[in-house]
């Protein structure tokens, strides 16, 4: 049977976060209220009506640019893309043909292997990001179509990336690489759920041939409007297979626009695909081309820390792959890591670590009223770290600590470890006591472990931990164990 590799593309939309509209001041609101409240002449389509370019869309959009090393060019220009929808009431879309405002540039992002739990790091290239409005919403209900125009005129961003992605699983990581680089960037909420980043995807597969050749196929299936990354992949799973049973028949699949059901699992054809010329692209007549200057984007240049190198100084710090990804994706609990690491040891930062992303992140779901920044002292986690790499604390020790300073804020560490007996006791001395108390009182398990049974070592130490109500050493339990049946 023939080897098939799948080409993807994906066109990315985000809705940006202005103020108003792209080319009217109307407000730019998700799922206001009111249907057709957020409305004026120009977003209907009204004719006479002019439109106003949002400054501060074109900053988001150069914004963006300089987070993807692109070229910003120094003219970029505007164009009418002429089609006729119902939701589409001027007949055509103000978009952005051959001057787009972005052009290339690429992302990195890692992909896992959840077979073995390995990273892998890849990239994608982007061809263009242009600006666009978007347009109104169809709400079909009791047989009739009626039309929402809140929506009409809204800014869009859409990145546009070469055909290189050759999984879904590397698709899906850089679905969710933007959407982590937009909301680093603050031009976009990127909430999926609400239709604030959706994807149109076109998937094709090489043949052998063509794969020797590295050319592209003769085809093109577009799948629209996906709005889930889990949707995503499995759109592009069922693309797979229903391209490779055609292609196995010797059928070259139609060149078609397709829409996605995920509720069915599949896709659906729409229409034929259209091309630049079936668009009659041609420039927008009432919008002056935008002169671009270097200080323009000098001036937008001061970005915040990519995800990208958030994830990697997290890297270098000795912490797993799954610990920086929390942290980068979920900066209130990042932010609160890096400030009790600042200025700590390997070890203390790697605790540090584990305590925000375990512990004190499953306190917070019991405690979801309160902002994560506001459970504990930062000083205090720091503080309850180093008192664990010096084993003056153990894990169970540290957690009922945590518990007491959420429960109790204004009770000092000291005040609760003092309390609570939390300090861990490693006096040797003391903890042979508690060791010769339970090999003489559980004879089985001693005889057991001397017999060759390793692990009832672990049931030994558990009861040493019990008869010292929990403060004693787990590890030096162990020690004493050996030595002393030994």
């Amino acid at each position: 049977m023939p080897q098939y590799r799948v080409v993807i593309g994906l066109e990315t939309h985000i809705q940006l976060n202005t103020t108003t509209k792209l080319f009217c001041s109307c407000k730019n609101e998700y799922a206001p209220t009111n249907p057709n409240s957020n409305i004026c002449e120009f977003c209907t389509g009204q004719p006479g009506a002019l439109p106003l370019l949002n400054q501060a869309a074109v900053q988001k959009a150069i914004i963006l640019g300089v987070a993807l090393s692109s070229t910003i060019p120094e003219i970029t220009r505007w164009d009418r893309k002429n089609y006729f929808y119902p939701d589409l009431p001027s007949g055509y879309q103000i978009s952005q043909y051959d001057h787009p405002i972005v052009q290339g540039g690429s992302i990195d992002f890692y992909i896992e292997n959840r077979e073995n739990g390995s990273f892998e790091l890849s990239s994608v290239q982007i061809t263009r990001a242009h600006l666009e409005s978007d347009a109104a919403k169809l709400i079909h209900a009791g047989g009739k179509t009626m039309v929402d125009f809140n929506r009409s005129g809204c800014p869009l961003i859409e990145i546009v990336s070469e055909p290189l992605i050759h999984s879904k699983e590397q698709a899906m990581a850089y679905v969710s690489e933007m959407q982590l680089l937009v909301r680093t960037l603050d031009i976009s909420d990127a909430d999926m759920e609400k239709g604030q980043m959706r994807f149109d995807c076109n998937i094709s597969l090489q043949n052998e041939d063509e794969q020797a050749a590295n050319t592209l196929p003769k085809y093109r299936s577009e799948i629209k409007n996906i709005n889930s990354v889990r949707a995503l992949g499995r759109a592009i799973e069922y693309e797979m297979m229903r391209q490779k049973e055609l292609l196995d028949t010797g059928i070259l699949p139609d060149q078609e626009t397709r829409g996605w059901d995920d509720d069915k699992g599949i896709s659906t054809s729409q229409r034929s695909k259209e091309d630049a010329m079936d668009y009659r692209y041609f420039p927008e007549p009432d919008i002056l081309p935008l002169v671009i200057t270097k200080a323009d984007i000098k001036n937008l240049s001061a970005i915040p820390t990519l995800p990208s190198k958030r994830r990697q100084s997290y890297l270098d710090k000795g912490l797993s792959m799954q610990t920086a990804n929390l942290f980068v994706e979920r900066n209130e609990v990042g932010a609160i890591f890096d400030e009790a690491a600042a200025g700590k040891k390997v070890d203390t930062t790697k605790t540090i670590a584990n305590i925000v992303s375990g512990q004190l992140l499953s306190q917070h779901e019991q405690h979801l009223e309160k902002p994560f920044g506001t459970l504990v002292k930062v000083s205090d986690i720091a503080a309850l770290a180093e008192l664990f790499e010096q084993d003056k604390i153990n894990n169970k020790a540290l957690t009922t600590a945590l518990e007491q300073l959420i429960q109790n804020p204004d009770n000092t560490l000291e005040m609760i470890l003092d309390r609570h007996s939390l300090l861990q006791v490693n006096d040797d001395t003391v903890l042979q006591a508690f060791v010769d108390a339970v090999i003489s009182s559980n004879p089985e398990p001693v005889a057991e472990f001397r017999s060759g049974k390793e692990q009832v070592i672990g049931f030994l130490v558990g009861l040493c931990m019990k008869e010292s109500r929990g403060k004693g050493n787990p590890q030096k339990f162990g020690e004493l164990l050996r030595q002393t049946l030994s």
